[in-house]
């Protein structure tokens, strides 16, 4: 069989609906396979820290004497 001969043969298999047909579905196969093969989840986001309220200053020495006369005064007076 010379070259002449096997081309028609060759061009009826390859526009043949079928062939074309099953050409797509295992290109799809095989592209759907490699996506799950390689799949990576996506790293979580850092969530954005929320600010704690500033804290209160430290009391002086007067201030916790102050609260010491008042809580003392309180109890006298009941």
């Amino acid at each position: 069989m010379d070259l002449k001969a096997v081309m028609p043969v060759v061009k009826a298999v390859l526009t043949n609906p079928y062939v074309i047909g099953t050409t797509i579905v295992i290109i799809l196969y095989m592209n759907f396979c490699s996506f799950v093969a390689n799949y990576r989840k996506k790293p979580p986001k850092p969530k954005k820290a929320k600010n704690a309220p500033a804290p209160k200053p430290a009391k002086t020495s007067d201030e916790k004497s102050e609260e010491k006369n008042e809580k003392e005064g309180e109890t006298a007076s009941s």
